[in-house]
């Protein structure tokens, strides 16, 4: 970890030095193996600034605070970054892990006896599961809606007895059912 500090307008001295690399010392444990840190120290009239910018891992962190006394702009700056360092190691483990996509398997052969119990496969493999959603004699859309309620579903595809296009009915989110038609 490097830390590197500048100090404007006014000479840095080593207890001061020393107290924010100890203060930055401590957010390792939340950002390990975090490339470099920039501390600006600066003095305007009767305010103390500290800066703090931090290079980590895919993140940047940086924070400002002002004070009457050094010491103290530095312990809020890095309690400040800390909280921040937090807040996105949160957000990260809350997202999705993206992954690559991954070629399909190849179907695996079916033999009439199995020796041994299922097998777990490792990757996930999607499976064609078959669903009755057709109904094969020409009706009108009302009856098709009348069978998607008795039914239980929420989507019928049928042959529409007005013309005799092939029909998709199914059930929108907000209640209302809708109808694509086919040419």
């Amino acid at each position: 970890m490097d830390i590197i500090t500048t100090a404007r307008r006014f000479e840095m001295t080593p207890e001061i030095r020393e107290h924010a690399r100890k203060r930055l010392g401590k957010l390792e444990r939340y950002l390990d193996g975090f490339a470099e840190a920039h501390v600006v120290l600066t003095r305007e009239k009767y305010r103390h600034i500290a800066e703090i910018s931090l290079h980590a891992k895919g993140m940047e962190i940086s924070s400002r605070e002002q004070s009457d006394d050094m010491m103290t702009s530095i312990d809020r700056v890095v309690e400040r970054v800390e909280r921040q360092a937090k807040r996105m190691i949160a957000r990260r483990k809350q997202r999705k892990p993206r992954r690559a996509p991954q070629p399909l398997p190849a179907a695996p052969e079916v033999e009439a006896e199995e020796e041994e119990g299922p097998e777990i496969e490792d990757a996930f493999a999607p499976v064609l599961v078959r669903e009755e959603a057709f109904h094969a004699e020409p009706i009108s859309v009302e009856e098709a809606i009348e069978l998607l309620q008795t039914r239980d579903q929420d989507l019928l595809l049928f042959t529409n007895r007005q013309g005799g296009a092939v029909t998709l009915v199914y059930l929108r989110p907000d209640g209302n059912y809708a109808m694509i038609e086919g040419a």
